[in-house]
């Protein structure tokens, strides 16, 4: 069986976690997608990893980037140990700072940023609860890529330490956008 390519699995990934997600739009909204007994995250079927020249995510703030996993590689500075709370693990993730993103998109701490899956499972907070809290964007787990039925390929993640690491609603997992709420 050939490849799905890496726009048509984003496509039907997005389709089948449609089934068990709620949308989202406050932090004090319905928690993120009922775990099912095998995979907390849904599900699915396996999809190729992206490229390093495969867009994964569009930030759009005062100005915007489509950025490569190729770019979010480069970006990532920082492994972090953290307690995973969907699969009720300790895990290691390569991590961007969603600051770092945040700053170069121009978002003022108080504008409001919105989070958005590829199931368009939406996520609302201001930009000073992201990076008071570090937020960051997760681009590998334990050392390898993250699975699109696993929360891939990339997702936003906390620290242990973070007030956030309790908030299941901000760990926006399969992330595409980070933009401007309206």
């Amino acid at each position: 069986m050939k490849s799905l390519t890496a726009k048509t699995a984003i496509a039907l990934t997005a389709i089948l976690f449609l089934a068990g997600c709620s949308a989202a739009t406050t932090k004090t909204a319905t928690p993120s997608p009922s775990p099912s007994a095998t995979n907390p995250y849904g599900g699915g079927f396996k999809v190729d990893a992206p490229k390093a020249t495969d867009v994964v995510l569009t930030v759009t703030g005062v100005s915007s980037h489509a950025y490569t996993m190729g770019e979010l590689t480069a970006l990532a500075t920082k492994t972090i140990n953290i307690f995973e709370p969907f699969l009720k693990t300790r895990q290691s993730f390569a991590v961007v700072s969603m600051t770092t993103l945040l700053n170069k998109a121009g978002f003022a701490r108080n504008q409001k940023v919105e989070t958005l899956a590829l199931n368009d499972y939406a996520f609302v907070d201001t930009a000073a609860h992201f990076i008071d809290n570090n937020a960051y964007i997760a681009i590998s787990r334990n050392g390898a890529d993250i699975p699109m039925d696993q929360g891939g390929p990339i997702r936003i993640v906390f620290e242990d330490s973070s007030p956030f690491a309790k908030n299941l609603d901000a760990w926006n997992w399969s992330l595409k956008a980070i933009g401007i709420s309206k």
